[in-house]
């Protein structure tokens, strides 16, 4: 059996913000605690093991990879809120 699901940082915050609904999420504030943050790059991380099942060898990929999912959302976010404000 196939888990279908995929971790998303923003939870649908993001496009509530694009729908002007400018609230911030709350894996924003998670991503600024250091053992928070790190949770949540082990998950993702996790999840990306899982979608290749498991192969062996690229552990620091997926952390990597998770990583930068993560720092991408927190910029995207980031921006988004900038611009709205202008």
């Amino acid at each position: 059996m196939t888990n279908s699901y995929q971790p998303s940082f923003d939870g649908g915050h993001l496009l509530e913000q694009m729908r002007g609904r400018h609230r911030h999420p709350p894996w924003r504030a998670r991503a600024r605690d250091p053992v928070q943050r790190h949770t949540m790059i082990a998950e993702a991380a996790y999840f990306r093991a899982e979608r290749r099942g498991f192969e062996p060898g690229h552990e620091l990929e997926d952390w990597l990879g998770a990583k930068g999912e993560l720092e991408r959302a927190l910029r995207s976010e980031h921006s988004v809120s900038s611009a709205s404000r202008n």
